[in-house]
């Protein structure tokens, strides 16, 4: 067989999968929401269906398991509510249509990366 079908065959078909394998160990060794033997069953079932089992896990694996994901919905949960009660006091007429975008873009620049505010908001009747 010619050395580009060698290569290509490498690249297209050998490379996805040591990738697929490695991203699925990878996320089981770093979950802390499941215990040690879990992860040596999902390690070695991984090892005797090193393609079937990457996917299968990938498939089942529920959203929310590792703490930047948790992390991620929680923030953004916290800052939808806030930007419902300030539309909501926008629209009793509690905020001037001024106050109310001043408040609206200190919520937005909001920093995801540590979780917190990078602003206070102030000037709220």
């Amino acid at each position: 067989m010619p050395w580009f079908w060698q290569v290509f065959l490498l690249l297209v078909f050998v490379v996805p999968v040591i990738t697929l394998f490695a991203y699925g160990a990878w996320d089981i060794i770093r979950r802390h929401d499941i215990g040690v033997a879990p992860k040596a069953l999902w390690l070695i079932a991984f090892c005797l269906v090193p393609l079937i089992g990457p996917l299968v896990y990938l498939v089942i694996r529920p959203p929310g398991t590792t703490n930047q994901e948790r992390a991620l919905a929680d923030g953004g949960a916290a800052r939808t509510d806030e930007l419902m009660n300030l539309a909501d006091l926008h629209d009793r007429g509690k905020l001037t249509d001024q106050e109310f975008e001043h408040a609206k873009a200190q919520h937005i620049d909001f920093n995801t990366s540590t979780g917190v505010h990078t602003q206070q908001i102030s000037g709220m009747r």
